[in-house]
């Protein structure tokens, strides 16, 4: 017995106590079937909601590529000697990006008013002289693409970026 923790003046009735024992430690397993379904549940959603995330990134990936590859055509847009090829490369940048999204037999063969046309239903980025600069860079010789100023090929690189953020695909 440990008479050493007992002072020597406590009275015999209180000698005799002991301390309570505790109970067993609670278990943090589930003690019903139904915890175990409702994990089952939250783990089904989870692969779920993962899964279509998944998907939705995957489907924006042209997205993602064609923004890329506006960022290397406007860094050339910066510098006169680059600038008319880098707004040549715009608009088939344009093109495979509405082919990527869109169904090909509806988009191919859209060229010059039809195609703008289309820009500006799918969301409507382009105005008026956006789009024209936009067909002039598909079509006009190099020597006219020289021409056209460094904010108006940065106002076409922008109609650009906005519409490849921003289209939505039509079925």
């Amino acid at each position: 017995m440990s008479d050493v923790l007992v002072p020597h003046d406590t009275p015999a009735a209180l000698q005799a106590l002991r301390e309570l024992p505790l109970p067993a430690p609670v278990s943090y397993a589930p003690q019903t079937i139904g915890w175990a379904f409702v994990a089952l549940l939250l783990i089904v959603i989870a692969l779920v909601v993962a899964w279509f995330a998944w998907r939705r990134h995957e489907k924006s990936r042209y997205r993602r590529e064609a923004l890329a590859e506006l960022a290397r055509i406007e860094t050339k847009l910066r510098d006169e000697s680059t600038r008319a090829a880098a707004l040549a490369d715009i608009a088939p940048l344009i093109k495979r990006t509405a082919l990527a999204a869109a169904p090909r037999g509806k988009v191919a063969a859209l060229s010059g008013a039809s195609w703008l046309a289309y820009l500006k239903k799918t969301h409507g980025a382009f105005d008026d002289e956006s789009g024209a600069l936009l067909y002039a860079a598909s079509y006009a010789p190099a020597g006219q693409l020289a021409a056209i100023t460094r904010e108006k090929a940065e106002r076409v690189a922008r109609a650009a970026r906005d519409w490849i953020e921003h289209h939505h695909v039509e079925a």
